[in-house]
């Protein structure tokens, strides 16, 4: 009897970025045939981490650029199944929260820097073509990025524990300081600037520069990362030497409360048009982004990747940092989506 082709059911999540980890739901994989059983990611195969008749977990391969992928099992080969990539924008960069998009479309990152390392050109414009265009701004260890209602370009330094305005891409002017360990930034609808210093506190700043501590979290290793929703709830992620980290959110009024525990180094976060919440983490052995409903508090894996670090969204344009780069891909507003 010929064998049997292997046939994908489903790939979970199916975005991802090269590094990254995917379950494939298939039938006949057959990996007791290991040197006859395959995964390839375009035409590029990929390492499997484990494997059954019907269950793959695959790493997508670092240079894995086509979309699809695909079984062989014993000389067969499976219909190719959806999937896509993300893309490299650019590398040799130093993310430590969120990227920004600018009303012309580019994408405005850092080279932060370690503590205390002044980075000549440590703000980055990288366009959509991925060229890089640095900022010949002199910032210590740039860290939270925010447009303000004003149109300007908001920096927090870490080490300053300041928050400068960017005005016009040629002046900085320092907005608030003695700030802490001044991280993740963002702004509410009424033009609050909120601060995250890792240290414990969210300060806000009104828009006469009145500022005053908004709420007391447990502290983190790392790094603050804020998000506003629609109904201007605070949202923090703080990294933390456990590995059951929470989601909190805040009351316009400074109330906190536990929206979600079990997450892994927890970091940049952005909102879905929708109102669901993507978070760059780890939660329950899976890495990468996720996606999390605040009617239904169910939690999605929609894009699998090693370590994430900043998300945000532009349309049907996803970026997403890592520790030293910039990637792009398609999105959509409605469930993930390969193109």
């Amino acid at each position: 009897m010929p064998p049997k082709s292997p046939l994908i059911l489903d790939v979970i999540p199916r975005l991802g970025v090269p590094g990254g980890e995917v379950a494939i739901r298939c039938r006949e994989f057959r990996p007791d045939l290991p040197f006859h059983s395959k995964v390839f990611f375009g035409e590029t195969p990929a390492d499997v981490v484990s494997a059954s008749d019907e269950l793959v977990v695959a790493r997508i391969p670092r240079d894995s650029r086509a979309d699809g992928v695909r079984l062989l099992a014993d000389g067969e080969t499976s219909p190719v199944f959806p999937f896509a990539p993300a893309l490299s924008l650019a590398s040799g960069l130093h993310p430590v929260t969120n990227p920004v998009v600018a009303p012309d479309g580019s994408i405005i990152t850092t080279i932060s820097g370690s503590r205390g390392q002044q980075v000549s050109g440590p703000l980055v414009r990288v366009t959509r073509e991925g060229r890089k265009v640095p900022f010949a701004c002199e910032i210590m260890n740039p860290t939270g990025l925010a447009f303000g209602p004003d149109g300007h370009l908001y920096i927090s330094s870490r080490h300053d524990g300041v928050v400068y305005r960017y005005t016009d891409f040629e002046r900085l002017d320092v907005v608030a300081d003695e700030l802490g360990i001044a991280c993740g930034i963002a702004f509410d609808s009424r033009g609050n600037l909120y601060v995250g210093d890792r240290s414990g506190r969210i300060c806000r700043i009104d828009s006469s520069g009145n500022k005053d501590e908004f709420a007391r979290l447990e502290p983190s290793v790392s790094a603050y990362h804020l998000a506003v929703d629609s109904r201007d709830a605070v949202y923090v992620t703080g990294p933390t030497f456990s590995v059951r980290d929470k989601l909190y959110r805040i009351s316009p009024e400074g109330s906190a409360e536990v929206l979600l525990g079990g997450l892994a180094r927890p970091q940049g976060m952005a909102f879905m048009p929708g109102g669901d919440l993507l978070i760059a983490s780890s939660f329950e052995g899976k890495k990468g982004l996720f996606r999390f409903s605040l009617t239904s508090a169910k939690i999605e894996h929609c894009v699998a990747a090693p370590t994430l670090v900043g998300v945000a969204l532009s349309g049907d344009d996803l970026f997403l940092t890592d520790n030293e780069s910039l990637l792009w891909m398609r999105f959509g507003t409605g469930p993930a989506k390969p193109v």
